[in-house]
């Protein structure tokens, strides 16, 4: 009984949750979906992949439990990992099943062996993968503990292509992106080999997607009618997690007969409300926090140190075993940005754009929009940022600090490309964003005031607003653009985001009527060729705070689920 008031609870709060339309990659409501990937540019190279996993020279200590607070309302809609659009479902399936490879949370983004052992590519377009010996799945019925088969990712893999032949799944499955594989089978036994129609950089970042957890055949065939209930009876992976329903919340319990083996006895995952509360009551053992006022109140407490990203999992036991509480932040997903149509007048003259973007200074709108809890956007996401780049953010152009001359200069600049002849300039405001942030009277008084008064406000759904994306409606003849979020980012790969957003032939670059980044561009020139129609602004960030002696990798908008075994309190 105390799983079903449980489960019912977390779907109910599931509906407070913003709903959106997500189009060709630009625009979404919060919590919507990407779209369907772009041929990379050639400067675009595929991340680096070594195929070991982590082996932290200092172990965490064995045993104990955390209780941590999930990022979002957990909004569960199947336990069909395959068929799932909600990112809470990983919140879950992430902890207790297993892909081929992983992100490895770091700043480097590098993948890691999960599933596989180690992986070789004999030519471009193959890639076969060794199985870990190790790997079981679950001791629960119908697997009942038996060993992991290459037979079972084989099948798993192939359900994939089935379903992306179907067309039915939702679009944050990204099942377009499997577009260049051709077949999967076992050679040998412990092995799977992929082949592919055609070189793809970016698809060893695809088996290691947010959904790419790899089930169980037997569970496919036994649950694929019942995964709707919600039932964790129905949870079989190869994690190192046994996942089940708690009176408060999800628990998680070690599931230490497999390859990746926790050094908690226990996890407890909570829905985020009182944050602050709890934390400062020693409920929590690790608190995403995104209301400024209750991060104040922690940090009137604790006086936490303000760490960066931790290198690793060794960084994060010495930081641990300081028993000091320490405060990190947590890039959101999406980033605040505008979309032009640059494929016919007004916008198809980058001047025009350059000098927005210039007018429109992103630390004011930091500022002014969050208390200052965001990063200024270059075309590369802070999220997505390497961590030597943060220093390069400053100057950068569209970084207005508001002095007189700059903003004479500008004005100039907007003369001379024929602004003040387009006449009154609409600028649309999703009605999630605005009048909750004042958006519209921050950005349109910013830009009155350098550039002069022709910009109005109006407020829309951001049903409406992607409709008119997909139309082209801010271009085409008519002086109109938007402000809001966009859609989540895909991962933590920057090259697959530039090259979704920039490249020729792009999701982003069809949608705003672009020609892409040529040959011989480079990211640097984005500025001046207007941002391609794609202008980012800032990206929110929130603050994550963790009690002395608990140990976990660095905090990431992205999934990172599959670390949480790391998770500890130090010894």
């Amino acid at each position: 009984m105390s799983r079903r008031i449980s489960r019912r609870a977390f779907i109910a709060g599931g509906g407070a949750v913003a709903a959106g339309v997500a189009t060709a990659g630009v625009i979404a409501s919060r919590g919507s979906s990407p779209t369907p990937p772009a041929s990379p540019s050639p400067e675009v190279t595929p991340s680096p992949a070594p195929s070991a996993s982590p082996t932290p020279a200092r172990q965490p200590r064995q045993g104990g439990s955390a209780t941590l607070v999930s990022p979002a309302v957990l909004d569960l809609d199947t336990f069909d990992v395959q068929l799932s659009g909600s990112s809470s479902v990983v919140e879950i399936l992430g902890r207790t099943h297993s892909r081929l490879v992983n992100w490895d949370g770091r700043g480097d983004r590098l993948l890691l062996g999960d599933l596989a052992a180690r992986w070789e590519q004999p030519d471009a377009q193959t890639v076969v993968f060794h199985l870990d010996r190790a790997a079981r799945w679950h001791d629960k019925a119908p697997l009942n503990g038996r060993a992991l088969a290459a037979d079972d990712v084989v099948s798993h893999f192939r359900r994939s292509l089935e379903l992306a032949a179907g067309g039915k799944a939702p679009l944050a499955q990204r099942y377009h992106d499997y577009a260049a594989l051709d077949s999967v089978d076992a050679p040998e036994a412990g092995q799977v080999r992929f082949r592919l129609t055609s070189a793809d950089p970016f698809f060893l970042g695809t088996l290691a997607g947010e959904y790419a957890l790899v089930q169980a055949p037997e569970a496919v065939a036994a649950f694929a009618g019942a995964w709707s209930r919600l039932d964790s009876d129905h949870v079989v992976g190869t994690g190192p997690w046994a996942f089940d329903w708690a009176d408060d919340g999800v628990k998680f319990s070690a599931a230490r007969t497999g390859h990746r083996r926790a050094y908690l006895d226990e996890i407890r995952l909570t829905e985020p409300r009182a944050v602050a509360e709890r934390f400062l009551a020693g409920e929590l053992d690790e608190a995403i926090v995104r209301d400024r006022r209750e991060a104040a109140s922690i940090r009137a407490r604790f006086a936490p140190e303000l760490f960066g990203p931790v290198g690793g999992i060794d960084d994060a036991l010495q930081l641990a075993g300081n028993g000091k509480t320490y405060e990190f932040r947590r890039h959101e997903r999406e980033i605040v940005m505008s979309s032009f149509f640059v494929g016919a007048a007004p916008w198809n003259n980058p001047e025009l754009l350059l000098a927005i973007s210039n007018a429109l200074g992103r630390t004011e709108l930091a500022d002014r929009l969050f208390g200052g809890r965001a990063s200024i956007s270059r075309p590369v996401p802070p999220g997505l940022a390497a961590l030597d780049e943060a220093a390069t953010l400053e100057g950068w152009p569209g970084d207005r600090l508001g002095d007189a001359q700059g903003a004479a200069a500008i004005r100039r600049q907007w003369e001379a490309a024929g602004g003040p002849g387009l006449g009154t300039i609409t600028i649309d405001f999703p009605s999630v964003f605005d009048p909750l942030f004042s958006a519209s009277s921050v950005v349109v008084d910013s830009l009155n005031a350098v550039l002069g008064a022709q910009f109005r406000p109006a407020v829309e759904t951001y049903t409406t607003i992607s409709k008119r994306v997909i139309d082209g409606y801010y271009g085409n003849g008519r002086a109109s653009f938007w402000f809001g979020w966009g859609a989540p980012l895909s991962g933590p790969d920057r090259q697959r985001y530039l090259a979704e957003t920039y490249a020729p032939g792009s999701p982003g670059q069809r949608t705003v009527g672009g020609a892409g980044i040529g040959p011989d561009a480079t990211v640097s020139r984005l500025p001046s060729l207007g941002y391609l129609g794609i202008v980012p602004w800032v990206q929110q960030y929130s603050e994550v705070f963790r009690r002395p002696g608990h140990v976990a990798p660095h905090p990431s908008p992205f999934w990172t689920q599959h670390l949480d075994y790391l998770r500890s309190h130090s010894g």
